[in-house]
């Protein structure tokens, strides 16, 4: 299988799981925990954002 297959793939099974889990009751841990992953995840990405920004900012 190829990267792109791959790739695709999981693109599909990881959007499959999320659209179960939205499914769950939110009282659900499973549902629970999958939303402090997500948001740990989207802190992150700001964190990588921001220092991507300074660094351009910076250069300029």
């Amino acid at each position: 299988m190829s990267i792109k297959g791959w790739a695709v793939t999981a693109g599909i099974g990881a959007a499959a799981g999320a659209v179960a889990v939205l499914m769950m009751p939110r009282s659900n841990p499973t549902r629970k925990l999958a939303a402090k992953a997500a948001n740990k995840v989207e802190d992150v990405a700001w964190k990588v954002s921001d220092t991507l920004n300074s660094k351009l900012d910076m250069n300029m």
